[in-house]
């Protein structure tokens, strides 16, 4: 039987079933048959889960509240099949780890989401596989489910029981496309590389063999043997990423695989602008305010008249509240009048697209032309169509249209005020603009480097934003790069909105890269640039934020130079 709320062994033909024993379970069952060293072991279906998450699920929908939600399924009666849990396990030893196995993880965005237990004894068993499927219900795992359209339910949530491995060494190993291993281990247990914690030791071994390490303490034998073990997994169950461990008799285990990259994520891994052309000083002020207002309103209600000024910021806002309908008209009236005062006759906003396209071709000189010869405007009226924004973003997010007043650059133009949707499914996702590539090209010609190791390919800019704490995370707006000082999990839910990652520690195996990975945001650890975001952090909103690119094949983040 294909199909049912029961126990299945990793050695059963159903154990390869996803459907039944979720994505990890069912590779490591794979893997397992085809001779790979997986550990023995059993998992507790994805039915015998459905009733209990869906109890959860009833309660999260009539109280909006995680909290509660997790006590329902902790509350709920246990399956009676939970209970020969114990008796089953003996069987494995006294020692044990309980992990999840959702069908979702197949997809790398939800890397790390759900609880894991180690040590656990067999008696303990019922308490950890609850554990594992209240984690659905966390506040970090649910805004991954809906920025990728998931309901708790769908997360199809199994629970794989094996031995507990006390590991010398352990770590993850990917299988590059040129036939080399990168391989990140660490002394001990791996947890606290891939939760984002430890630095870890990188070493690559090459197509020939060849070892490439600077002092690492796994030694040339096991790394070249966690290499044959990556190309041996790549080969038979079509995973080049895995992550491994050494106990202590010097037997390897392989303790997860994830697949090759698929065919969106080689298309979305494009390589780095080239900068050469955008050397020219001026263009760091219009790189400035293209981030600092950005997105389709930006494009249409700011850029126009404001490219080439300097020391825009908006006015204070009014005390009194305006009507969402006043705020709009008054912004597009505010843009016609600034129109008008910044270029008069004969320029028509025909000629700024033409020079404003032409800029972004690498021809400066229709747009610098025009700057020079209509230099100013009145910065009161343009102050205060800045506060007109900035006053609106509030009413909206108020009035529940978005989720904070700095989404507001991403709203269409010709609808500034659109009906909350209060839809449940995923969120639009805030894409790269055309701009993008030029912006990159005038930061990386112009800004100070810093070095970092490469976690996640591909390229982005914007402003930076250091996340410490709840308080930082919900000041995040779409298009920023995201500064931690450790790549932690509930980060995950920003990276989808985010043009980059940056973390001071780390390494390149925690799960917060393979959810960058999997989502294409270009990601570094490793990073040295504490004084300079210390300084940056402590800027009010109207100053002049820090701005940067991020190239995560090159490994290094350009940032421009304060005003």
């Amino acid at each position: 039987m294909a199909g049912g709320a029961r126990l299945v062994w990793l050695d059963q033909a159903d154990a390869q079933n996803p459907a039944l024993v979720g994505a990890k379970a069912s590779r490591l069952a794979r893997a397992r048959a085809r001779g790979l060293p997986v550990l023995d072991g059993f998992v507790v279906s994805v039915g015998v889960s459905d009733p209990v998450i869906g109890a959860g699920e009833a309660t999260l929908r009539s109280t909006d509240n995680s909290g509660a939600a997790r006590t329902a399924v902790y509350n709920h009666p246990p399956p009676a099949l939970l209970q020969d849990l114990a008796e089953e396990a003996r069987n494995l030893g006294d020692s044990l780890v309980v992990r999840s196995s959702s069908r979702a993880e197949g997809e790398s965005i939800w890397a790390g989401a759900f609880s894991s237990y180690l040590g656990m004894k067999p008696e303990e068993l019922t308490q950890c596989v609850i554990g594992c499927w209240a984690s659905v219900f966390n506040p970090n795992t649910l805004k991954r489910g809906v920025v990728t359209g998931t309901s708790p339910q769908e997360v199809g949530m199994a629970v794989l029981v094996q031995p507990e491995i006390r590991p010398t060494y352990g770590g993850v190993a990917t299988v590059e496309e040129n036939g080399a291993v990168k391989v990140i281990g660490t002394p001990g247990h791996p947890a606290g590389l891939v939760g984002g914690w430890e630095r870890g030791h990188i070493a690559v071994v090459t197509r020939d063999d060849e070892v490439q390490a600077d002092s690492s303490p796994l030694g040339s034998r096991l790394l070249r043997r966690i290499a044959v073990l990556s190309r041996a997994t790549a080969e038979k169950i079509e995973c080049n990423h895995i992550e491994w461990m050494a106990d202590q008799n010097g037997k390897l285990h392989l303790v997860q695989a994830q697949p090759k990259l698929d065919w969106r994520l080689q298309r979305t891994e494009t390589r780095a602008p080239d900068p050469a052309q955008n050397r020219e000083p001026w263009m760091r002020g219009v790189v400035r305010m293209m981030i600092r207002y950005p997105g389709p309103v930006g494009e249409r209600h700011v850029w126009p008249w404001a490219i080439g000024l300097e020391d825009l910021s908006p006015a204070a806002i009014e005390q009194a509240p305006r009507p969402v309908a006043t705020l709009i008209e008054d912004l597009q009236k505010g843009s016609a009048v600034l129109m008008s005062q910044r270029w008069g006759e004969p320029v028509t906003p025909t000629d700024i697209d033409r020079a404003l396209a032409a800029l972004r071709n690498g021809e400066s000189s229709p747009l610098l032309d025009l700057i020079s010869r209509h230099p100013e405007v009145d910065r009161s009226l343009a102050h205060g169509q800045l506060r007109n924004l900035e006053e609106l973003g509030r009413a909206l997010t108020a009035s529940g249209v978005i989720p904070r007043p700095g989404w507001i650059w991403y709203l269409d133009p010709d609808n500034l005020d659109p009906a909350p949707s209060g839809q449940q499914g995923p969120i639009r996702r805030v894409g790269t603009t055309n701009w993008d590539a030029w912006t990159y090209g005038v930061i990386t010609s112009q800004g100070e480097t810093f070095a970092g190791i490469p976690a996640a390919g591909g390229w982005g800019v914007g402003r930076l934003r250091y996340i410490r704490n709840a308080e930082d995370a919900a000041r995040f707006c779409p298009r920023e790069v995201i500064v931690a000082s450790h790549p932690v999990g509930n980060i995950a839910p920003l990276l989808w909105n985010a043009a980059g990652l940056v973390t001071e520690e780390g390494s390149p195996a925690a799960h917060l890269f393979e959810v960058a990975g999997w989502l294409g945001v270009p990601a570094l650890c490793g990073v040295d640039i504490g004084q300079r975001i210390s300084s940056g952090r402590h800027r009010s909103e109207g100053e002049k934020e820090l701005i940067a690119a991020v190239d995560g094949h090159g490994g290094a983040l350009m940032m421009l130079p304060p005003l």
